[in-house]
């Protein structure tokens, strides 16, 4: 048969035998303020990353649109001709 090893956990009592409950409620209260803070600060830290990320690949993706249109001319204005058609002019 396997032995367990058992650990006892000290309990703060008051002089009178009570469990001080005081301390512990004051502990759990700096530990969830503790907890909060931190949560609040991941927060802020991946909206950091992520805001960079994106502007990160928005300038590349600026950066790699081309400056001229594909076919290689400037731009196309299309002015009103006779028998009102529409006339091409580059």
């Amino acid at each position: 048969m396997t032995q367990t090893k058992t650990t006892t956990q000290e309990v703060r009592r008051h002089p009178d035998g009570s469990i001080d409950l005081d301390f512990y409620r004051t502990r759990a209260t700096a530990l969830r303020g503790r907890s909060t803070r931190d949560a609040s600060t991941w927060t802020a830290a991946c909206a950091f990353v992520l805001t960079t990320v994106s502007a990160i690949i928005v300038a590349v993706l600026f950066a790699s649109a081309p400056a001229h249109p594909p076919n290689g001319g400037g731009a196309v204005t299309l002015t009103a001709g006779h028998g009102n058609r529409l006339i091409q002019e580059n």
